[in-house]
């Protein structure tokens, strides 16, 4: 951003408890974390109640805004001093601006001027369990607007659930821990940029933790899940399809599974999900309700409704290894023979790699 456009934007005033704000938001560790379907959950309610095409829980950091959830925006962060939630974030009720383009704070802001091109902003702010306002639920529109009471009662409302979710947190152990071990940059390093999930190294990481929790008497499942014919999608409806097919089959998995479940990218159309504190034939059914929840519906893409459907390979862990490639490695045997039997179908293996 030039020098100039710069010393033009009305940055955000720092609220007089920064310091004690940052330590809060910190003590939450939820920074730079994958999205969790409760959070998308509230926001894509938000977008259609409220009508609007982008909502998102925002966290507001000391040198950005990073998106904890986000309905219609694919950035995963912009900086603060550009930020409407920093102004949010400075007092306790709704912060509203109904023309950005008529707003002397706003006018010339980089993401009125150019994308996401905001015109109508509403952020409600939303608190750590100190009562710090770390950041917010908000919705934006490309065109003017204002709220009714009741509509202004309705995000409030949602803000309340986010806010609630937040001082709440329900990841399992070990992806707490996995957190907690991590800087920022590390974070930042584990979530995969496309799917906001946890990436190759993240999730067997995770794996590995889960094994020997597994050896504690704790039943964990792994499914390997694969996009089936993916090459023909990107070879028919090119690749920024394939990339809306990969983001939208990463949400619709988060959404079957569990809240304390893990799930990560593995790599190109295939995705790891581990199933904490679940025996087989729970976690079939959870593999059931991934299938299903992407085979009964179209992806939404640039290019249009597209079909999918998905294989699935599911291994128990056991206690006799701690070894994440093993069970990989099973999980990937069961998977090949998902794909020998028609594909769109779920099949079971174990260690030894027999059915």
């Amino acid at each position: 951003m030039p020098l100039e456009e710069r010393l033009a934007v009305k940055a955000p005033e720092i609220p007089h408890d920064e310091a004690q704000r940052l330590a809060a938001l910190e003590a939450l560790h939820v920074m730079f974390t994958p999205r969790e379907e409760r959070f998308d959950r509230i926001t894509r309610i938000a977008s259609q109640l409220l009508g609007t095409p982008i909502a998102l829980v925002t966290l507001v950091a000391r040198e950005c805004q990073w998106f904890k959830s986000a309905q219609g925006l694919s950035a995963s962060e912009t900086p603060r001093e550009i930020s409407f939630c920093g102004h949010a974030i400075l007092h306790d009720e709704t912060f509203v601006v109904s023309d950005a383009t008529k707003d002397q704070r706003f006018f010339d802001n980089p993401l009125v001027t150019g994308a996401p091109n905001v015109r109508f902003y509403a952020g409600h702010p939303i608190h750590s369990i100190d009562g710090s306002r770390v950041g917010t639920l908000c919705i934006i529109d490309r065109t003017p607007k204002t709220l009714t009471p009741d509509q202004l009662k309705v995000l409030q409302d949602l803000a309340a659930i986010a806010e609630s979710e937040l001082q709440h947190g329900q990841l399992n152990v070990a992806q707490r821990d996995l957190i907690r071990e991590m800087d920022e940059l590390k974070l930042r390093a584990s979530v995969d940029g496309l799917t906001r999930l946890w990436n190759r190294s993240a999730i067997m990481e995770l794996l590995r933790a889960e094994l020997k929790r597994a050896k504690r008497g704790v039943p964990i499942c792994v499914a390997m899940i694969d996009v089936d014919h993916f090459k023909k999608v990107n070879d028919t409806y090119g690749q920024q399809a394939g990339d809306a097919v990969l983001v939208e089959v990463a949400s619709r998995i988060r959404r079957a599974l569990r809240e304390y479940d893990s799930v990560g990218r593995y790599g190109g159309e295939e995705f790891v999900a581990v199933m904490s504190n679940a025996s087989l034939i729970p976690s079939m059914k959870l593999c059931h309700r991934i299938r299903l929840s992407i085979e009964k519906e179209p992806l939404s893409t640039p290019a249009g409704p597209v079909s999918i459907t998905v294989s699935i390979g599911l291994v128990p862990g056991v206690a006799k290894t701690t070894d994440p490639d093993r069970l990989i490695g099973a999980a990937e045997a069961a998977l090949s023979r998902a794909k020998k039997k028609g594909r769109n179908c779920i099949e079971t293996g174990n260690l030894d790699g027999a059915a």
